[in-house]
């Protein structure tokens, strides 16, 4: 099973029309509820399981299990099993923005600059992270979509942004 931080582009919006990228997620880690309007996403299971939440329904996925997840509807997944989990995303239609921000969070989780949740430990870092893969909080997490966009803005500005994708995405 690969480890922490284990991420591969199979398929790059660059030349595809799809983005499709594997990376593993560990016990625990998880994202927050949230949606994208941008692209859907597809979930496939390749190794493990995750706890994939949809709308108001939540789906327990196993290998070779799948749940595509369409613009604007509201999700969430979570490794609640012991066992680190492999997946297969497919951004469609492909955007490289949410691959760069896959590869630096998965970057930084492998540097140790991440909680092991895999929540990028710097405010600014998260904030970027949010901004890049389209992300749009929902219920009370909405409170802080102003805060986020300026951190990411002002870090953009300051190069922040730059510095990690030279270092995570070349």
């Amino acid at each position: 099973m690969k480890t922490q931080g284990y991420i591969k582009l199979i398929s790059s919006a660059d030349t595809h029309k799809e983005s499709v990228i594997e990376f593993n997620i560990i016990p625990n880690e998880k994202t927050p509820w949230h949606y994208h309007t941008l692209f859907a996403e597809t979930f496939e299971v390749l190794q493990g399981t995750l706890e994939v939440g949809l709308n108001n329904r939540v789906h327990q996925l196993k290998a070779g299990d799948r749940v595509t997840i369409k613009p604007n509807e509201k999700h969430y997944f979570h490794n609640v099993s012991t066992e680190n989990c492999l997946i297969q995303v497919t951004v469609s239609p492909g955007n490289k923005n949410f691959e760069n921000a896959l590869l630096i969070s998965k970057g930084l989780a492998k540097d140790g600059l991440a909680s092991a949740a895999g929540t990028p430990k710097k405010l600014a870092d998260l904030a970027l992270f949010v901004y890049l893969n389209n992300s749009k909080m929902v219920s009370l997490q909405k409170i802080a979509a102003p805060l986020f966009n300026y951190l990411a803005k002002r870090a953009i500005k300051k190069g922040r942004l730059k510095e990690l994708e030279l270092k995570y995405c070349s």
